[in-house]
């Protein structure tokens, strides 16, 4: 996923380049999209391209670990894990497509008892966002959503 991640942030780069040198206008001034968003949006069709996620503060000690679940159940990230362990400040590709609209709740995995929800959120919209899984348990972070 790395790899595809990588290519597909350059072809968008390359091609943003060579359209800024035809018109002479930086993509901020233009108040454009970054490229490499454009083309992971590209990719998801008519869904949401979950790009990153990042821990604002976490629930324990140092670290959490923690998952994502789509519609209350269904664990959809970390796929090839049961959690990813996150410390205050660290990010985290995520790099998921899924159908809006999409309810998300961040988990934090519990091996002595049940997991604990951090927070949920619901992507409906047609934009570039930041939403923020927060506070149940004094957590708080935020994931890239790219539609």
């Amino acid at each position: 996923m790395h790899a595809w991640r990588k290519l597909s942030k350059l072809a968008a780069v390359a091609t943003l380049a060579g359209s800024l040198a035809l018109t002479g206008t930086s993509a901020a001034a233009a108040g454009e999209v970054p490229a490499q968003e454009n083309a992971a949006a590209r990719t998801c069709g008519t869904g949401v391209f979950l790009d990153g996620i990042r821990a604002l503060t976490v629930t324990e000690n140092g670290r959490d670990e923690v998952y994502i679940r789509s519609g209350g159940t269904t664990k959809i990230w970390p796929v090839t894990a049961d959690y990813v362990s996150m410390a205050p400040g660290q990010r985290v590709e995520v790099d998921k497509c899924l159908a809006l609209p999409a309810v998300l709740a961040l988990m934090e995995y519990d091996d002595i008892g049940p997991d604990d929800r951090i927070g949920t959120i619901t992507i409906r919209r047609d934009a570039t966002l930041n939403y923020e899984f927060c506070c149940d348990g004094g957590g708080k972070y935020r994931i890239g959503a790219v539609r």
